[in-house]
C-alpha cells in the first residue's frame, strides 16, 4: 500500500495529549540534561586525575627501574666473591705442592689427594687435576663428567674427554669461566691454573648455584626496605611458578596468591618488571588516593550535585505548571464529553447489528427479511460458492441448495430459532456449489426486531475433510499392527487413546481405560531407558522423540517395537500429553541378530582362510626354496668328499693333530648343513603367536632363505638401517620379506635377457615418530604404470601362468595390513621399484 491510513483522534486522545505531551517532555528533556551534565563533569575529572596519574606512572617508572638494576648488581656482587675465593684456593694448593716437593723437584700426587678431599669438603667447592701430557685425570672425575653432561653431547668415549681436557688447557689458564645450564638455570665459576712444573693443570670448581636462588635471595633482602624509601607506594614480588607474593601488604610477609583477594585483576593496574628466565615479577603498588586525587574528586562531586538539584528545581518548576495547565483543560474537555454520551445512546441499536457484521467479517454474510424472505448475499458468500448476485434470491432457493441428509437438521434449527426456542441460530451442513460439489459450512445466526434474521457462513470443508480423514485412519490402524497411543504427561502416564489394534497384543481398549498405564506396556528393563529419551526430548525442547524397546503383550510375551512420538504443549510451553505409534519389529530384530551371527562366522572363516593363504603360500614355494637347499649343500658335501678321500689316501701317513684338524673340517661342514635345515624349517613353521622380534635380524634371516638365488643371480644384497623392535608374528613377517626378494630376483631374470646391468637390492630400516619404515628396493626394471595399483590383487601376477601364481604380494599385504595393522605400497623409483612397509612401533 502506497498511503497509510491516517489515525483518527478521539476527544479522549486529544485530551491525553495535551495534558501528558508536555510532562514527557519534561521528564526526557531532564535525562538529557543530567546525562550531559554528569558526563561533562566526569571527563573533566578523569582529565585532572590523568594527569596527576601520568606524572606519578613517571616517578614510579624511574624508581622501579633503579631497584631492578639493583637487584642485578647485587646477584653479580655474589659471583665476584666467590672468584675471588676460588684464586685463592688454587693458590693455596700450589704452595702446598712446593712445600711437599723434595729436594730432586719430584712430588708424590697420592700426597695431594687428601688435602683436596678435605678443601673441597670444608668449602664446598669440587678440584679437577689432569696430566698435560696425556690428559688422562687425576683427581675430579665427577667434575669432567658434569662438564660432558653440559655439552648435550651422546658422546661420551676416552678421546671426547680428552678433547674437552684439551680445551680447558687452551681457553682457561689463570683465568675464571663460567659453566651456565639454561635448562636447569643454575651456573658454576670455576678458576683454573696451569701447574707447568709438574705438567699438570688445576681447576677449583664452585659449587653449582641456582641463579633462581640467588637472584631470589637479592629480592627478599632488599624489597621491604626498598619500599620504605618510596612515597605513598610499595614494592612487592610475584613468583609465578610457586604461586606466592611477597610483601604486598608492605610488611615482608610471604602469601599464596589465593589468599589475596582479586589478586590477578587488581595486580593489572600496577606498573611491573618480569624476570623472564625466572618468571619473577616485581610489581610497585599504589598506596591509598592521595589527597589531590581525594581534592579533586570531592570538587567535582560537589559540582555534579549542585547541578543536579538546580535541574531537579527547574523540571519540578514546570511540572507543576503543567499539571495546572492539565487540570484546566480535563474540566473543558468532561464537560464537552458529557453532550457526546447523550447523542451516543441512539446508535446503541446498530451497534450490535454491526458488532455482528464485524465478527463475520473474513466469513459469507446474507441478510434476509423474514416477511417477503427475499435475501441478500454478501460478495464473499457468492465467491464461496460460485455464484453470481442473481443466481439465488429467496429462502426457497437456499434450502434448495442444502444436501438431502441435511435439509431436516437445517429447518429444525431455523424453526427453534424462529420460534424463540434458541438464542442463536447454529448449524453444520453442506450446500450446492455452482460446480455441482457439495461444500460444508458452519452456519451461525440470529433474529432482529422479529423482522431480520442476520446470517453468516464459514467454510469449514478442508476441516470436515481432515475429520474423515481422521476416522480412516483410525478404521486403517485398527486391523493392522501399527498402535497409536496418547497419553498424558502426569505421575501415572494415564493413556488417555489407544486405537483397537492394540488387540494384536491381546490387549483391549478398554484394558487401558481402567486401570493399564502406559509404562505397565513397556518391558521393565526398558523403562529407565524410554524415561531418558523423554526427559532428553524435552529438555532440548525437541517436537519429538523415537525410539526402540520391548514391549509385553497380555500373554507376557516380549516383542520389539519402533516408537515416534511427538509432544503436545499448552500455550505455556508446558508438555501436557504424548501422541505417537507403535510399530512391531520383532522380526526385523530377530533377523539382525541372526545376520550379526552369520557375520560374526563368516569373519572367523576369512581369517582362518588368510591363515591357510600365508602357509600355502610358503608351499607353493618350497620346490624353488629345495633347490636353494640343494644349492646350499653342494658345497659342503664335495667339501666332506675331499677330506674323506684325503683320510682315505693318507692312512696311516697322517699324525693325530692332522686327522683332528680335518675331522674338524668335516664337522664345520656339516654344522652348516644343519643349520640351513633349521632355517628353512623355522621359515616354514606357521606362526601362531604374537611376539617382539628384532625387524633387522628377521630380515637378515629371511635373506638366508633365497642367498643361493641371490647368490646365483649375482645380486648385491645391503641391509641398512638400525635395529628396530616390534611385536608381531615373526614368521609371516619373514615371509612377507622372502616374497618381495623373490620378486626382485624374478625381474632380475627377465631384465638380464634384455640389457645386462649390475643388480641390487637396497634394504633400509629407520623410524619416523612413532612409526617404523622398511624400504626394499631393486633397480631391476619399473612396473607398469597402469598395473601398479593392482599388484596387491589376488590371483594378479605379471608373470607367464607357468611362472607365478598371482598371490604372493596379496599375502604380503594381508599380513602387513589386516595382521600387523600396518602399511605397504609400491612405486617405481628410478629404473626399479621400491616397496614401503609402514609399522605402527
Amino acid at each position: 500500500m502506497f498511503f497509510k491510513k491516517k489515525k483518527f483522534y478521539t476527544l479522549l486522545d486529544i485530551k491525553n495529549q495535551i495534558v501528558f505531551t508536555p510532562l514527557i517532555f519534561i521528564f526526557i528533556l531532564s535525562i538529557l540534561v543530567f546525562t550531559s551534565i554528569y558526563f561533562f563533569f566526569e571527563y573533566e575529572k578523569k582529565n585532572k586525575i590523568d594527569n596527576l596519574i601520568q606524572s606519578e606512572n613517571f616517578y614510579k617508572n624511574d624508581v622501579l627501574k633503579n631497584y631492578i638494576a639493583s637487584i642485578k648488581y647485587n646477584t653479580s656482587t655474589s659471583f665476584d666473591d666467590i672468584e675471588t675465593d676460588l684464586g685463592n684456593y688454587i693458590y693455596e694448593i700450589i704452595g702446598f705442592i712446593k712445600a711437599k716437593m723434595t729436594i730432586n723437584n719430584e712430588f708424590d700426587i697420592e700426597l695431594l689427594k687428601p688435602h683436596l678431599k678435605q678443601i673441597e669438603s670444608a668449602n664446598k667447592i669440587k678440584f679437577l687435576l689432569f696430566d698435560t701430557r696425556d690428559y688422562s685425570v687425576l683427581f675430579g672425575d665427577e667434575i669432567l663428567e658434569n662438564l660432558i653432561e653440559l655439552t648435550n653431547s651422546e658422546n661420551k668415549s676416552d678421546k671426547f674427554k680428552k678433547y674437552m681436557l684439551r680445551n680447558i688447557k687452551y681457553i682457561g689458564d689463570n683465568n675464571l669461566m663460567y659453566s651456565i645450564d639454561n635448562q636447569k638455570k643454575s651456573i658454576q665459576l670455576s678458576y683454573l691454573k696451569n701447574i707447568e712444573f709438574l705438567n699438570m693443570f688445576l681447576g677449583a670448581y664452585s659449587k653449582t648455584d641456582d641463579m633462581v636462588l640467588l637472584t631470589k635471595e637479592v629480592i627478599y633482602d632488599s624489597i621491604y626496605s626498598k619500599s620504605k624509601t618510596l612515597n605513598n607506594s610499595h614494592f612487592y614480588f610475584y613468583d609465578l611458578n610457586e604461586k606466592k607474593i611477597l610483601n604486598y601488604y608492605m610488611n615482608n610477609e610471604v602469601k599464596d596468591v589465593s589468599e589475596i583477594k582479586n589478586f590477578l585483576e587488581d595486580s593489572k593496574n600496577d606498573l611491573s618488571y618480569t624476570f623472564p628466565k625466572y618468571q619473577f615479577k616485581i610489581f610497585i603498588k599504589d598506596g591509598p588516593f592521595n589527597k589531590e586525587k581525594r581534592d579533586i574528586e570531592e570538587q567535582y562531586q560537589t559540582k555534579m550535585v549542585m547541578s543536579f538539584l538546580v535541574v531537579v528545581f527547574i523540571a519540578l518548576l514546570l511540572i507543576t505548571s503543567a499539571n495546572i495547565f492539565g487540570r484546566f483543560i480535563n474540566t473543558i474537555f468532561n464537560r464537552y464529553n458529557r453532550r457526546l454520551e447523550q447523542k451516543n445512546l441512539l446508535f446503541k441499536k446498530w451497534k450490535e447489528r454491526y458488532e455482528l457484521a464485524i465478527i463475520a467479517s473474513n466469513d459469507g454474510l446474507w441478510d434476509m427479511d423474514l416477511k417477503s424472505r427475499k435475501i441478500f448475499f454478501s460478495k464473499k458468500w457468492l465467491d464461496m460458492f460460485g455464484y453470481t448476485r442473481n443466481d439465488i434470491q429467496d429462502f426457497e432457493q437456499w434450502i434448495n441448495l442444502i444436501h438431502n441428509e441435511d435439509k431436516e437438521k437445517v429447518l429444525n434449527e431455523y424453526e427453534k430459532h424462529i420460534n424463540k426456542q434458541s438464542e442463536h441460530f447454529v448449524c453444520e451442513y453442506r450446500l450446492k456449489a455452482k460446480d455441482g460439489n457439495y461444500k460444508w459450512i458452519l452456519e451461525r445466526g440470529k433474529e432482529f426486531n422479529s423482522n431480520r434474521m442476520l446470517m453468516m457462513a464459514m467454510n469449514i470443508d478442508e476441516r470436515m475433510k481432515l475429520t474423515k480423514e481422521l476416522r480412516d485412519v483410525e478404521l486403517l490402524t485398527k486391523f493392522g499392527r501399527i498402535v497409536i497411543f496418547r497419553w498424558e504427561n502426569d505421575e501415572n502416564m494415564s493413556v488417555k487413546f489407544v486405537s483397537q489394534s492394540i488387540k494384536a497384543y491381546g490387549y483391549d481398549v478398554k484394558d487401558f481405560e481402567k486401570n493399564i498405564k502406559f509404562f505397565d506396556f513397556i518391558y521393565k528393563d526398558d523403562v529407565n531407558q524410554l524415561i531418558t529419551v523423554i526427559k532428553k526430548s524435552i529438555f532440548n525442547d525437541a517436537d519429538s522423540f523415537t525410539s526402540i524397546h520391548r514391549v509385553v503383550d497380555k500373554d507376557n510375551n516380549i516383542k520389539w517395537v519402533y516408537n515416534r512420538t511427538i509432544i503436545i504443549k499448552d500455550d505455556n510451553g508446558n508438555v501436557i500429553e504424548f501422541y505417537g505409534y507403535l510399530n512391531d519389529i520383532t522380526k526385523l530384530k530377530m533377523n539382525e541378530a541372526e545376520l550379526k551371527e552369520k557375520v560374526k562366522l563368516q569373519l572367523e572363516k576369512n581369517l582362518e582362510k588368510d591363515r591357510l593363504l600365508v602357509q600355502q603360500n610358503k608351499l607353493a614355494s618350497m620346490g624353488e626354496m629345495l633347490g636353494n637347499i640343494a644349492h646350499q649343500w653342494r658345497q659342503p658335501l664335495n667339501n666332506i668328499n675331499l677330506l674323506i678321500y684325503f683320510i682315505r689316501d693318507s692312512y696311516g701317513k697322517i699324525s693325530q693333530n692332522e686327522l683332528s684338524e680335518v675331522i674338524k673340517d668335516a664337522k664345520l661342514q656339516i654344522d652348516y648343513m644343519s643349520q640351513t635345515i633349521d632355517d628353512f624349517r623355522n621359515f616354514y613353521k606357521p606362526s601362531k603367536e604374537r611376539k617382539i622380534f628384532d625387524i633387522k635380524e628377521s630380515i637378515l634371516q629371511s635373506s638366508k632363505i633365497v642367498h643361493s638365488s641371490i647368490e646365483k643371480n649375482a645380486i648385491k644384497l645391503d641391509i641398512l638401517g638400525e635395529s628396530l623392535s616390534i611385536d608381531g608374528f615373526e614368521n609371516e613377517f619373514e615371509q612377507v620379506i622372502v616374497n618381495i626378494l623373490n620378486n626382485a630376483i624374478d625381474a632380475k631374470i627377465i631384465k638380464s635377457k634384455i640389457i645386462k646391468f649390475d643388480a641390487k637390492i637396497e634394504i633400509n630400516i629407520y623410524k619416523e615418530d612413532k612409526n617404523i619404515f622398511i624400504s626394499i628396493f631393486n633397480n631391476c626394471g619399473n612396473i607398469d604404470e597402469k598395473i601398479i595399483e593392482r599388484i596387491f590383487e589376488p590371483y594378479f601376477t605379471t608373470k607367464f601362468e607357468d611362472q607365478g601364481t598371482g598371490i604372493g604380494l596379496y599375502m604380503t599385504k594381508v599380513i602387513i595390513e589386516k595382521n600387523m595393522k600396518g602399511k605397504i605400497e609400491a612405486k617405481n623409483l628410478n629404473d626399479g621399484v621400491e616397496f614401503i612397509i609402514k609399522l605402527r612401533a
